[in-house]
């Protein structure tokens, strides 16, 4: 059987100095400072992933309320329906075209989604530059406030006349 070796200091006292077991002591917490540190990056990194899928989420729901609304519409009432330039907050959805709120969301008009505020906004472009077959441009931006600044995602659609 092997014996195991003893510190023997150099004046053959057995045992750690007071030093060693300060830096050991340093040392540990350093490391446990790294640990803690990438645990805290970790989580705050699957937060905003979160946030982004969340976020992704509720912008393509948007697209699809457009896309309905084309469908129920047709083309000429949703085309005529739409303001180019336009800018509307759609705080709930499913909403009818005649729910959709022309202008910027106000703070009031979140989406409460984990604690976390989002905006829902729509500008609409038409392109008119060839009359028998005109272009809308949905463009959604989903915008939330999180501990880094201010966030969004924005999904576009374009819609073409088809029958």
């Amino acid at each position: 059987m092997k014996s195991l070796k003893l510190m023997v200091n150099s004046l053959g006292q057995k045992g750690s100095s007071l030093i060693e077991i300060v830096v050991a002591t340093g040392v540990m917490a350093l490391v446990l400072t790294a640990i803690v540190s990438g645990l805290t990056l970790s989580l705050k990194t699957n937060a905003e992933s979160e946030y982004r899928s969340q976020a992704v989420k509720r912008a393509q729901e948007a697209i699809e309320v457009f896309r309905r609304e084309r469908t129920l519409l047709g083309w000429d009432v949703f085309f005529g329906s739409l303001s180019n330039g336009g800018v509307y907050c759609l705080q709930t959805l499913p909403a009818p075209k005649s729910g959709f709120t022309l202008g910027a969301c106000t703070e009031e008009q979140g989406i409460v989604i984990a604690g976390v505020d989002f905006y829902r906004e729509v500008e609409v472009t038409i392109d008119e530059s060839d009359p028998n077959n005109p272009l809308i441009q949905v463009s959604v931006t989903m915008r939330w406030n999180s501990g880094n600044g201010e966030r969004d995602v924005t999904l576009l659609q374009v819609f073409r006349r088809w029958e």
